[in-house]
């Protein structure tokens, strides 16, 4: 029997699952445009067009990446919130999603409006100093703030980044007192960090990569559980017993909250086969980021897990967004 009689007997049989049958078999039924919260160029922008024609090969359509850059990608998620849940409209951001709710009166729910299908990529977060800095460990940046607090600065990349929840984090697991300077970009804050005017950097390996191998930064301590693959000699918070959470980069890939079940395993299952994929894997690592799987339900979790997390840091550093 041809599959669409297959499925219209099963239709008749078992309505409901007919319709799940019927909805993965007709998806997608024209081409997938996925929204990046931010312009061309930057890190979640190349990620996203690794990801785009591999999953365009799969799914059998286009897959168009398009750019609605704003309110550190408030503007794409709403957009995608709010999109027909048909999965034919998805979202590809990196954790500033989760961040932002601490940071903005947000017109949807980090939890509720989305299907999350599955995060594939990290990159962490490290602290630097510029290299004639004489700070060179945890502990004595830990002494040279306890002496002089207020005095030493952290520059990040913006007001509400991952740069910012880093150094706030960092504050307070150590309990010093360290000042944050905002930044439109990390070549404004690399001058000053590299005039002496900011003593330390708090950045993703995949923004400080660059200046790094070019002699530029020197990395204090890593973020997270595991030691950072370009810097293998750096400690990590987590080694000199501080349990901070890692404020580096995740990308991820979500659809609308009511996006058939099956349309999300399928998307779930083709995302994967990307993350073990070797020129994927080849290629991210061009920019400092290694592959991390989560599938729908463990990303789901992690995001409920990380809305209240990073929305009581920015509380009690009373952070605000640019």
């Amino acid at each position: 029997m041809p599959r669409r009689r297959t499925l219209f007997a099963a239709a008749l049989a078992s309505p409901g699952l007919a319709r799940h049958a019927l909805a993965q078999a007709a998806w997608p039924e024209r081409p997938v445009r996925i929204l990046v919260g931010f312009p061309p160029g930057g890190p979640t922008d190349y990620v996203a067009r690794l990801v785009a024609p591999m999953l365009a090969s799969a799914w059998g359509q286009q897959v168009i990446i398009e750019n609605r850059g704003g309110a550190n990608g408030t503007l794409a998620t709403d957009a995608v919130a709010k999109s027909a849940p048909d999965g034919h409209t998805l979202l590809f951001s990196g954790n500033n999603i989760v961040m932002n709710t601490g940071l903005y009166r947000l017109p949807y729910d980090m939890v509720r409006d989305f299907a999350p299908v599955g995060m594939i990529a990290f990159s962490p977060n490290v602290l630097w100093t510029g290299p004639n800095q004489p700070i060179r460990t945890l502990e004595e940046l830990v002494a040279a703030a306890r002496a002089r607090p207020g005095e030493l600065a952290y520059a990040s990349t913006g007001n509400g980044g991952n740069g910012h929840f880093g150094g706030e984090t960092l504050k307070q697991a150590l309990g010093i007192d360290i000042t944050h300077i905002p930044y439109r970009g990390t070549a404004p804050a690399l001058t000053d960090v590299l005039a002496g005017r900011v003593a330390l950097f708090m950045q993703t390996i995949v923004g400080a990569i660059g200046p790094y191998q070019n002699g530029q930064l020197r990395p204090l301590v890593a973020f997270g559980r595991r030691r950072v693959r370009e810097i293998p000699d750096v400690p990590t918070l987590t080694e000199l017993g501080h349990d901070v959470p890692d404020s580096g980069t995740w990308y991820g890939l979500l659809a609308a909250a009511g996006t058939p079940a099956p349309q999300v395993a399928r998307m779930a299952a083709d995302l994967a086969a990307v993350t073990r994929d070797g020129e994927f894997q080849a290629r991210l690592a061009t920019q400092a980021t290694v592959p991390d799987w989560l599938g729908p339900e463990d990303f789901a979790a992690r995001i409920r897990a990380e809305v209240p997390a990073w929305a009581a840091v920015a509380r009690a550093a009373n952070m605000r967004a640019e």
